[in-house]
């Protein structure tokens, strides 16, 4: 996402760009903000799947943006359904499984569908109630009634954009690994790389874990009166299997067991 014009002008977020935001801040800063787009074998999926469709809307393709709403975005279809318009969606995977094992639209889609419906609504100056979502993979509709909340969470949604888009750092990682298996940013978004780092750092150096528990081992001991031998530290050599013996034993070195690197 570009920021351009001048003093007080605000970019549109893309329709597309709330659906990563949904999904991973992380995500979305990456595509909308650093403008990086990696398609995988998933992206080229979805993308033939609406080169494809036989779509018998009104309207097929339907491009809208608003500056009240700072929102643009493409529609996949328009229908009409008792003189009353509603978006139409179309997503190559499943939908979600509530508690009660109905299928239910992914809130990230949902936040998708409520920009298209809000963006119609005003082009049109008519009510949009409702929206539909096709989930191809489970060959289900999902209708959508555009509530009051659904408006307040794309008003929200859009602010939230426009903050990200002027900040100079990555927003986290997110703590759910489950989001970056299929991820076609993973590559660039390097997670569990991130996850292993964030970890290290949060681990004390070896030298002062060691310190820490001999001094509460001590302290132990010292309360019952009985102070234990000092355990020497092991001792690792980094010989080859061929040439271990009596002459490398230069290369040995002393080192606590939990000094070692956790990677090996």
């Amino acid at each position: 996402m570009t920021v351009t014009g001048g003093v007080g002008e605000l970019p549109l977020v893309r329709a597309m760009g709330l659906h990563a935001l949904s999904y991973c801040e992380r995500l979305f800063y990456l595509e909308e903000v650093e403008e990086i787009r990696v398609a995988d074998e998933r992206v080229y999926a979805g993308r033939t799947l609406h080169l494809e469709l036989e779509e018998d809307g009104d309207l097929v393709e339907l491009t809208l943006e608003s500056e009240r709403l700072g929102v643009r975005g493409k529609m996949d279809a328009v229908r009409r359904r008792d003189g009353t318009l509603h978006p139409i969606e179309h997503k190559r995977g499943r939908a979600m499984r509530a508690m009660d094992n109905a299928l239910v639209s992914w809130p990230s889609d949902r936040l998708q569908l409520t920009a298209y419906a809000l963006l119609l609504e005003e082009h049109t100056g008519q009510p949009v109630p409702e929206g539909r979502i096709r989930y191809h993979a489970d060959n289900y509709t999902v209708r959508i009634r555009i509530n009051e909340e659904d408006r307040e969470r794309l008003s929200r949604a859009v602010a939230r954009a426009r903050e990200l888009a002027v900040v100079p750092d990555r927003p986290p990682i997110t703590p759910d690994e489950r989001r970056c298996i299929r991820c076609s940013l993973a590559p660039v978004c390097l997670p569990e790389e991130g996850r292993l780092a964030l970890a290290l750092d949060e681990t004390p150096p070896p030298g002062e874990a060691d310190a820490a528990a001999q001094e509460q081992v001590l302290a132990g001991a010292s309360s019952a009166r009985e102070v234990p031998t000092p355990v020497a530290p092991r001792r690792f050599h980094s010989c080859s299997r061929t040439g271990c013996g009596p002459a490398a034993e230069a290369s040995w070195t002393d080192a606590s067991p939990r000094a070692r690197s956790p990677v090996q």
